[in-house]
């Protein structure tokens, strides 16, 4: 796993990790699961989490524990449609997510968090 590429909301990875506290992989991985490995900020610590875009879209969709009458308000926020907000990145998405109802009822929480200095280590020095 050391071999994926990151993306964030920022053109930096570090910006993007420890500003807006997430990162995730561009590429899907896994047999048929078609997910995404992202890294993201839990307090002072980091935690490891698999998402597909599926996963995030149904959020919007409805389809996930959101009540339907909350997703509006949602939209409003972020300040685009339903549509557009479908096609947005994943990280993008992802993002707006946990902007606006936190890391831990989108992601949840990482009971084995790890530290900046792992993250660093593990992900974001080139080796």
């Amino acid at each position: 796993m050391n071999n994926l590429t990151f993306v964030g909301i920022d053109a930096s990875l570090e910006i993007s990790l420890f500003e807006y506290g997430l990162i995730i992989s561009k590429e899907e991985y896994g047999d048929d699961s078609k997910t995404h490995f992202c890294i993201y900020k839990q307090l002072r610590l980091f935690g490891i989490a698999h998402i597909s875009e599926k996963q995030v879209n149904d959020y919007v969709l409805g389809k996930e524990w959101i009540k339907k009458e909350d997703i509006r308000p949602f939209l409003d926020y972020v300040g685009i449609p339903k549509t557009d907000w479908i096609g947005l990145s994943l990280v993008q998405k992802l993002q707006h997510l946990i902007n606006y109802w936190g890391t831990d009822n989108i992601i949840g929480i990482d009971h084995g968090p790890i530290t900046e200095e792992e993250v660093r280590l593990r992900w974001l020095t080139k080796k």
